[in-house]
């Protein structure tokens, strides 16, 4: 016998002996054994379960003189834990009939598990529309989210706290342009932003306190132009900032239309952009013959006492205290500018104050006289250094107008 024939007996004989063994291996590695042997034995060990009958008495739990089977006892426990698998499976079912798009969860608005919800979610209001959607916590929006009214405009883009607008963010009008860009704090305007108009144009970029313009800030025309750049308290506009200064130095904070009315060297300004006239006379003094304002007249029958505005004198002498002056006046240049551009629009005081004048540009007025007999009704209040002049027609309790000028002696 070659040795060729050796080796081929010897690998046949190698293979019978292992034949058995690689035959075991393969059964015991079928995915159908391992099945049938787990089914084997998860009968047998629910047959022996469900086999209650105790055999001797230490089969039984003795409680309150009562003998309870163990195997039944057990057999409870195992069959609660199931029933809990089952709900708890079953539940998970039911809410993830509540997962939108992108696995985001959605809850109603009065839902009880939204106090335990984390992260992100959806919330839809009382009629059933998507009213947010963004970060939560403890049922309360918290975090980056979007606010949506029932039209499906949104509200309010940006940062929550307890589910009012903090920090940085960005509201909307109802249309869904942009209203306004910036800081907030518990759902008002609060540090820096910018206010909008409804056709997207830029209307206020500055400073805000409380929801209202209070700083610095600039406030821009329609094509983007600036009207006015200097303080503000309370949304309005610190008039009393133009005190002092010449036309160079007014032309450099107020960019908006302007009508001059010009009497020997007194001259009025009326600024409709910001509706106010300022009165000055020329400087002497300067060589380039430059107006300097002594007073500010403002053309609103309200006045701004902290962060109310109110038309009434009773209000005003509360705050300020008694008047230093009232009665009858003659009526002056600036005032009679002031009735006149007031009665343009509606009828106020003793009508439009008859002047002789000349044209001399088309913003540009000479006045040559004034109606001697035109009188006003005068209410002046001295208050930081500042005087407050009311103007009406008689002793009242309502003005049609007001001035702003410094008190002699004052420095401000």
């Amino acid at each position: 016998m070659d040795g060729s024939n050796l080796l081929a007996v010897l690998l046949s004989t190698i293979k019978t002996r292992f034949a058995a063994i690689t035959s075991r291996i393969r059964l015991w590695t079928s995915w159908n054994f391992i099945q049938s042997r787990i089914i084997t034995r998860i009968r047998v060990f629910f047959t022996d379960l469900l086999d209650v009958r105790p055999k001797n008495p230490k089969d039984y739990y003795t409680v309150f003189g009562w003998m309870i089977s163990k195997r039944l006892a057990y057999a409870a426990v195992i069959l609660t834990g199931v029933v809990s698998i089952w709900y708890i499976v079953a539940v998970r079912h039911v809410f993830s009939g509540l997962i939108g798009d992108g696995g985001i969860r959605t809850y109603a608005y009065d839902d009880i598990q939204l106090r335990f919800a984390r992260d992100t979610v959806r919330i839809t209001g009382k009629s059933g529309y998507l009213a947010y959607e963004g970060q939560v916590a403890r049922g309360y929006a918290n975090g980056t989210g979007t606010l949506y009214a029932p039209d499906g405009i949104v509200v309010y883009q940006g940062t929550f706290e307890k589910s009012r607008y903090e920090k940085q963010g960005t509201s909307y009008y109802p249309t869904g342009a942009i209203q306004y860009v910036g800081q907030f704090h518990e759902n008002l305007y609060e540090g820096s932003g910018k206010l909008y108009r409804e056709d997207g144009s830029l209307w206020y970029d500055g400073d805000f306190t409380r929801g209202r313009k209070n700083g610095e800030g600039r406030l821009c025309d329609a094509g983007g132009g600036l009207i006015f750049e200097g303080q503000f308290a309370n949304d309005e506009i610190v008039y009393a900032t133009f005190l002092g200064k010449s036309t160079m130095e007014v032309n450099k904070i107020y960019g908006g239309a302007r009508r001059i009315w010009q009497s020997d060297d007194a001259y009025s300004v009326y600024m409709s952009d910001i509706g106010a006239i300022y009165s000055g006379v020329t400087d002497s003094g300067s060589l380039k013959d430059e107006v300097m304002v002594d007073s500010i007249y403002v053309l609103s029958d309200t006045f701004p006492l902290g962060a109310r505005d109110t038309d009434s004198l009773a209000d005003i002498t509360a705050t300020l205290g008694l008047p230093v002056y009232e009665g009858n006046s003659r009526v002056i240049l600036p005032e009679a500018v002031s009735i006149c551009v007031l009665n343009e629009t509606s009828p106020v005081m003793s009508g439009p104050v008859q002047m002789q004048t000349e044209q001399l540009f088309s913003d540009v007025t000479q006045v040559n006289s004034l109606d001697e007999n035109y009188s006003v009704y005068l209410t002046a209040y001295q208050n930081g250094g500042l005087i407050y002049t009311f103007v009406s027609q008689g002793r009242n309790d309502h003005f049609d107008f007001y001035s702003i000028s410094k008190a002699e002696g004052s420095q401000n």
